[in-house]
């Protein structure tokens, strides 16, 4: 399997557990793949603020917590 390919399968994981650790609908889990696919994982938290997906308010809440747990343990890794 090809570097891309592999990507593309992980990305798709990924997007399929945030769905179900958000409550993600299908079209909105679609969404945060091909943003995955577009920037990767860390550039999607990273901009999440300043991405266009057209989501609900509470979708858009909770990723926002998330990333907020996400550097907050970054932090404490010493890698943020």
């Amino acid at each position: 399997m090809n570097l891309e390919k592999s990507r593309s399968v992980e990305y798709k994981k990924c997007a399929a557990l945030l769905s179900l650790l958000v409550e993600l609908d299908a079209d909105a889990e679609d969404k945060i793949y091909r943003c995955f696919q577009n920037m990767g994982v860390d550039n999607f938290f990273l901009h999440l603020e300043s991405l266009e997906l057209d989501l609900s308010q509470e979708t858009s809440e909770k990723l926002k917590s998330l990333k907020t747990i996400i550097e907050i343990f970054g932090e404490e890794r010493g890698q943020a």
